[in-house]
């Protein structure tokens, strides 16, 4: 087993760029900072920062050469990027991930917590266990909370649930924890739909998560349709969403901020009646159900 890590940071403006290098050259995750270091969000496949400047985090096996990788960053992200890399101990990663990512609770009885790690709550909690990787979602960035809140307020019991853009797999894996029959989880990303797997079998749910190509959703509609991902595609995403739902179906949509709710409800409209806005540190949260 390795007994170190190499970590690599890029400030820059230009994340997305850095998060396709990262990914180039084999990371083992990625990993978003703002400018104070402190964590704000994991990236998945359809998640974008929302501030301009941001530390993006690689980290690889200790034994990786960093030359060529900051080579890529700083050809990738020019003069203006700030670029570091150091050696971290496993156990001085471990613990420090650790301390940023406490087991977080939603509604009444949903935690979510890594591995290993002790959770006090009582014999209703249900908990999902997640750790780090490049897809991983920890709960922490408010579309993911939102999301989550609205899951531990719901009865899943035998619902049948779509996670379109799934990432890690935290909210389809949350839903099958919480009762649903059945949970297709789809994204652009293979990686993401293998994160996906690996993590519904981690929490013994994989029998009741699929993880279908996206053109290849074929067993809807479906009582749930979750997307959390950003407003544009959102909005040209109607059409598919809005056919994945049968009538009385919730959907759930995330990933976008309070000034854009008028034009995302009102690709939706009048297919779906919506609830008020849930709003989280300007992120936002639409519920609404699917017109007869």
């Amino acid at each position: 087993m390795d007994t170190a890590w190499l970590q690599i940071t890029a400030t820059t403006e230009r994340t997305e760029l850095a998060e396709i290098v990262f990914e180039q050259w084999g990371a083992e995750a990625v990993t978003e900072l703002d400018i104070g270091d402190e964590l704000t969000v994991e990236l998945t496949p359809n998640s974008h920062p929302s501030f301009s400047r941001s530390s993006m985090v690689g980290l690889f096996a200790h034994d990786v050469d960093d030359g060529p990788i900051l080579a890529a960053l700083a050809e990738a992200l020019g003069p203006d990027a700030t670029l570091d890399s150091q050696t971290l101990e496993n156990q001085d990663w471990a613990t420090a991930w650790l301390a940023q990512h406490p087991p977080l609770r939603f509604g009444q009885h949903l935690w979510i917590a890594p591995h290993n790690t002790e959770v006090e709550a009582n014999d209703q909690a249900v908990i999902v266990r997640l750790d780090p990787g490049l897809a991983f979602g920890t709960g922490t960035h408010p579309t993911t909370a939102l999301c989550l809140e609205w899951l531990a307020g719901q009865d899943l019991t035998g619902r049948r649930v779509l996670d379109y853009g799934c990432g890690s797999g935290i909210l389809a894996i949350a839903a099958a924890c919480l009762g649903a029959a059945e949970v297709v989880a789809v994204d652009i990303d293979e990686q993401a739909t293998r994160a996906t797997r690996e993590n519904a079998e981690n929490n013994h749910v994989g029998h009741r998560v699929a993880t279908p190509d996206m053109d290849a959703i074929h067993n809807g509609p479906f009582d749930i349709v979750l997307a959390n991902i950003l407003a544009k595609p959102l909005i040209e995403l109607a059409p598919t969403l809005a056919g994945f739902a049968h009538p009385g179906a919730a959907l759930v949509l995330s990933g976008l901020l309070a000034r854009q709710i008028d034009e995302v409800t009102a690709a939706y409209e009048p297919a779906f009646v919506f609830d008020k806005p849930a709003i989280q540190e300007d992120w936002t949260r639409l519920t609404g159900q699917r017109s007869g």
